[in-house]
């Protein structure tokens, strides 16, 4: 029986995000994101860095996902935190974002950040995050703010 965060494949979480997290996305799913760290500014090197995909399984079933992937700008992003309805509230998705932060440290990131949904916000501050933007809407939510935790 599995119990546990583990790396997965980009298929295994890309199903997820695609049917679960964001449905009715029209924009690609993709391995990284272009985004960098609270700006309007974009840079596809993101993709010539490492990604990893942590999957929280229970009892052998997937419960939860996030990634993580490094940032031309030495940064890490956090992306794609997703947590079944059943099992939100009982620390699942902080401890997503734990296996993140230690994804980021192991590779030496300045920092690692995000740009969660106004509704994921009290996980990610339960994991030490600060929020540093305001909240706006975009393609896949209502509400999506930027968020920060420096590591050195």
């Amino acid at each position: 029986m599995t119990t546990g965060i583990i790396e997965i494949d980009f298929d295994i979480i890309e199903e997820i995000w695609k049917d679960k997290l964001w449905p009715g996305r029209k924009s690609p799913i993709e391995t990284h994101s272009a985004m960098l760290y609270s700006s309007k500014e974009y840079d596809t090197g993101n993709f010539l860095l490492p990604a990893y995909y942590h999957g929280y399984y229970v009892n052998n079933k997937l419960i939860g996902v996030n990634s993580c992937h490094l940032c031309v700008d030495k940064s890490i992003r956090s992306r794609g935190l997703w947590v079944d309805e059943m099992y939100r509230k009982n620390g699942y998705g902080k401890r997503l974002l734990e296996a993140s932060i230690g994804m980021a440290r192991a590779h030496k990131g300045s920092a690692i950040w995000s740009f969660p949904r106004k509704s994921s916000w009290p996980t990610y501050n339960s994991a030490g995050f600060a929020l540093t933007s305001d909240w706006k809407q975009t393609e896949t939510s209502e509400a999506n703010a930027y968020c920060y935790l420096g590591l050195n």
